[in-house]
Order: structure tokens, then sequence, then C-alpha cells
């Protein structure tokens, strides 16, 4: 399994790993099959070309040994110190294989890379494989505040992983 950044002009690789996602789980995003379906060429390859560079934002893909892309992630910074993660997907057959560590993994080296403190995400409340798959990287619930809030309105949790050495 190897995962790497997504380069600036493989627009038509997210598109068809955004698609996968969202006709596989329909319910786990916050953006359906058809919205998907309905945006232009020219906005994926926007969203690839910015999400290849810089420290704004990341689109990761993982792919397998046999050459198949099996999975993705988005990060955002959100300034100053907090990473975002969005839209993580895993090839059903590629699950269980290391693939969703690799992938945030990933999120976690690009972030240390302009010093973020905590990476955020959010898990749909009914999603409890993912929230245990969560926990076994060592996030954990976010008990109130804004993050808090804002997934309660689409059903979903906070988490969060705490990126600061110990003892600090």
């Amino acid at each position: 399994m190897k995962v790497r950044r997504i380069a600036d002009d493989e627009w038509a690789v997210l598109r068809e790993l955004r698609l996968l996602s969202l006709s596989d789980a329909p319910e786990a995003f916050g953006q359906t099959h058809a919205n998907a379906v309905a945006i232009a060429d020219a906005e994926w390859q926007s969203n690839a070309r910015s999400a290849s560079r810089g420290d704004r934002r990341a689109w990761f893909i993982a792919r397998a040994d046999d050459g198949q892309d099996v999975g993705l992630v988005q990060a955002r910074r959100r300034p100053p110190e907090d990473c975002l993660v969005f839209s993580m997907w895993v090839a059903p057959d590629a699950r269980r294989s290391g693939c969703g560590r690799a992938l945030i993994g990933a999120v976690r080296e690009w972030s240390a890379g302009w010093g973020a403190r905590r990476i955020v995400l959010w898990v749909f409340g009914a999603n409890e494989g993912a929230q245990r798959f969560y926990e076994r990287l060592g996030f954990h619930f976010v008990p109130s505040g804004a993050d808090y809030d804002s997934g309660l309105s689409y059903g979903a949790l906070a988490m969060e992983l705490d990126l600061l050495p110990l003892g600090e």
C-alpha cells in the first residue's frame, strides 16, 4: 500500500474515487452522488491543483500493490493549528488492510509539516465501525464546543487527535 498526495493533473482520479465513495456509502458524506456528478471538469481540475501543493488543503490517494487506487482522504488547514479531515473512504476490498491507517498517517505527516496541534474529523453517529477505527488510531470524542455543535446538526460526532508531544 502506498499513499501519495494528489498530483495537480490527477483530477480524473479524484473524481473517480469521489464518485465511487459516494456510490459505496451515500449516507457517510455530506454530498450526494448526483451533486458530485454534476460538478464540471474545470472544478475537479481546480480542486486537484489546489490540493496538490501548499499547506491549505490536500487530497491523499492510497494505491494498492496491484496498482489500483483504493482510498482517499481530504485534509484542510483551519488556522491557526487545526487540521480538519473530510471525505475519508477506503474501497470495500481494501478495508482492514492498513489503507485507512496509512491515509491518516499521511494527513498526520502533512499537518505536522505546518505545525498542526490537533486533527479534527466528524463521523456519523450510526457508523460505529468508523468510530472504533478512529479510536484505535488515538482519536477521542469531542464532548462540547464548536466542533461538537457543528456535527450534531448533521447527525455526526466530532473526534480529535491531539498532536502535541507528551509533556507539552
